[in-house]
């Protein structure tokens, strides 16, 4: 009699775990229906892809975001984003220009397969400028800074999404510079301390109200000012 009510514990025990992973299963289901009710809809990056098994959506937002239209183009533009991202690494070594509002890219310069790549960069003449959603984006596509290198972001991304500081301009080659280690270790120090030429608060927050282009020509000149402390030509940089 034991035995057959331990067998009869166990077959419910059993059952209610089952129950309780089906139940756990359609919350992440319902979840993921809210977020996008297209879900089923959506093309997969294919296996042997670096982003194979990814959804394409994620890779390019939601409705709304920066690129509503590459999913419909699929994978030829993302590849070509990838190649153009990559190429344009090395480039990125070299200081921009300062900034100027009046000459940078208009929407309607970047082209219609990707919509995020524009040849018209005043910041590096020349060169493209190619923007993402997020930071996380701009890393896949971009790839390491270099050896001994870290990718700085000249406005600081904790900006992106305020007013005036969209995350496709702050997250776009042209905020974008690969600096040594030690230079940008020493550049994110001397943000976080206290500065006299911002009433002897800290530097990033007495900075944060300005403008966009007064805050890019503020960032240039720290790294300038940084580069020469470690015996770097900002000229020949």
């Amino acid at each position: 009699m034991q035995d057959r009510e331990l067998e009869t514990f166990i077959y419910r025990l059993k059952a209610q775990i089952a129950a309780s992973r089906v139940f756990a299963a359609g919350l992440r289901l319902q979840l993921a229906f809210k977020q996008n009710p297209n879900w089923h809809l959506q093309p997969r990056v294919p296996a042997g892809d670096p982003d194979g098994g990814q959804w394409l959506a994620y890779l390019v937002g939601a409705a709304g975001s920066l690129l509503p239209v590459l999913q419909r183009v699929g994978l030829a533009a993302l590849q070509r984003l990838r190649t153009e991202a990559r190429r344009i690494g090395p480039v990125l070594r070299r200081l921009p220009r300062r900034w100027d509002d009046s000459l940078q890219p208009s929407e309607d310069s970047y082209d219609d397969e990707t919509r995020r790549i524009s040849h018209n960069s005043w910041q590096r003449r020349g060169e493209p400028n190619i923007r993402f959603r997020n930071e996380d984006e701009l890393r896949r596509y971009l790839g390491p800074a270099g050896p001994g290198r870290e990718w700085h972001h000249i406005v600081e991304k904790r900006l992106a999404g305020r007013e005036g500081f969209p995350p496709e301009k702050i997250h776009s080659t042209d905020n974008i510079v690969s600096l040594p280690i030690e230079v940008h270790r020493r550049v994110s120090a001397r943000m976080s301390m206290r500065d006299k030429a911002y009433n002897f608060n800290i530097r990033r927050f007495g900075i944060e109200k300005r403008t966009f282009a007064e805050q890019y020509d503020d960032g240039l000149d720290l790294v300038r000012e940084i580069l020469e402390d470690y015996g770097y030509d900002p000229s020949d940089f």
